[in-house]
């Protein structure tokens, strides 16, 4: 396994005379967020380690029978994930405290059993090595519910920032784009510019390598803010337009350059190409993205089905809610295909997917009856301490949670000792090591 990334054991403080020793100064730090990400990839590589995890929440299980694949042959509800079976982990396990209004126990158990003390395992993985980061950690949406989000910190909801115009604003220090392309290119505020009178200011204080691996990040940020800027002027065509769509008044998005792609799909998009962008950037190393919540009131938008994916739990067949859940698999695909195609300015010769978990959890193990058996979790990483594109059943969503901080290296800040241990051992320190190096 990869030891600890050294930068963990330093804490806010420090990095912070990092920052000023470096000549970094507070207001060129809120001028660009970029520039402290950048300075804590520039330690990080210093120190040879990096470490990242995203979590990914999907609500409502899959279909007992059609979700895990045979091998590398996919299943009815992961089809999407074709070409990326080398990285995927697919498990089928029990989850634990099953049922609708409990997303946040798939996310770990938290300390002493207590819902509204403890932190979730994000939160928690986000103490250590998120520390010396702009942004400790993260959360992004797709049309979720604020009363069921599925992240804690100290017992409090972790709000999930569904508009990703204001992710964007808030992780990048720039204005969003409006509908109007031209007027915002005529105010130059696009962060672009920002990052780039920021590097000018840094000039001279970093070297080479530093102003190589901003420039990469700037064009990371260019492709983001140009999606931004197609989708803002959508209007979706009546196949999306369900009447309980957008019921909360929760943005919208338009589609994908030359396709037509539906609302949530295009959102959940986004929201991945703006986590790959502030993973890239250095700006946290722990990210958590929300895909509904478990009403599940979103509509495909060129399924099959034509109800909602709540309404395929309970009102289609098996065959109708694997695809609805594939549909779901296709978001989190497309978030792993990025991570697999995206260069680690932290590690040269890289990609994302080298350093980064995406580990997949849910709140029920078959929509259909609410059951907790069979339930789909999926760990897809190249990090050393993981096993590769393996197929498996049994133990509990908690075990693969043991085995994600034990694959990290972060088995030394497990314990039950709140002084001395961050992250609390959700499944009595029992690990799925089939999932491990």
């Amino acid at each position: 396994m990869k030891d600890t990334n050294a930068l963990i054991h330093n804490n806010r403080r420090q990095f912070l005379g990092l920052l000023t020793k470096a000549g970094v100064g507070g207001a060129l730090l809120r001028a660009s967020p970029l520039v402290g990400g950048l300075m804590a990839t520039r330690a990080a590589h210093a120190q040879s380690g990096i470490q990242r995890v995203v979590f990914v929440y999907t609500p409502d299980g899959a279909p007992n029978g059609l979700w895990l694949p045979d091998g590398t042959t996919l299943n009815r509800a992961t089809r999407a994930y074709e070409g990326l079976q080398a990285v995927c982990n697919f498990r089928e396990v029990e989850v634990l405290d099953s049922g609708h209004g409990l997303a946040r126990k798939c996310l770990g158990a938290l300390r002493w059993g207590s819902d509204w003390s403890g932190d979730t395992i994000d939160q928690q993985i986000a103490s250590v090595i998120g520390v010396n980061s702009p942004y400790q950690s993260y959360t992004l949406g797709v049309q979720t519910n604020p009363q069921e989000v599925v992240g804690r910190k100290a017992g409090d909801a972790v709000p999930a920032q569904d508009s990703p115009a204001a992710a964007y604003e808030q992780l990048f220090g720039a204005a969003p784009p409006t509908s109007d392309r031209a007027g915002f290119l005529a105010k130059k505020r696009s962060v672009m510019d920002v990052n780039r009178a920021a590097l000018a200011e840094l000039e001279g204080r970093l070297g080479a390598f530093e102003r190589q691996s901003l420039e990469k990040h700037a064009a990371a940020l260019q492709e983001v803010e140009a999606r931004l800027v197609e989708s803002v002027s959508y209007e979706p065509s009546e196949a999306c337009a369900a009447p309980a769509w957008n019921a909360n008044g929760y943005p919208t998005t338009g589609p994908i350059p030359g396709g037509d792609v539906g609302v949530f799909a295009h959102q959940a998009e986004l929201q991945a190409d703006i986590i790959v962008a502030a993973l890239q950037c250095g700006l946290t190393n722990v990210m958590t993205l929300q895909l509904g919540w478990h009403q599940a009131v979103w509509y495909g938008h060129d399924t099959t089905y034509r109800g909602d994916h709540h309404g395929s739990c309970h009102s289609a067949t098996a065959e109708d809610n694997a695809e609805m859940t594939n549909y779901l698999s296709r978001c989190v695909a497309y978030l792993v295909r990025r991570l697999v195609d995206t260069d680690d300015p932290a590690v040269p010769g890289t990609k994302l997917i080298d350093n980064t978990v995406v580990v997949q959890v849910t709140d029920m193990g078959d929509g259909r009856d609410h059951s907790g058996a069979n339930g789909p979790n999926m760990v897809a990483t190249r990090m050393a301490g993981f096993k590769q594109g393996t197929v498996g059943r049994g133990g509990t969503n908690h075990q693969v949670l043991e085995a994600v901080v034990e694959g990290m290296g972060l088995g030394q800040y497990k314990g039950t000792d709140l002084n001395a241990h961050k992250i609390w051992p959700c499944a009595n320190g029992v690990v799925q090591d089939d999932l491990l190096a």
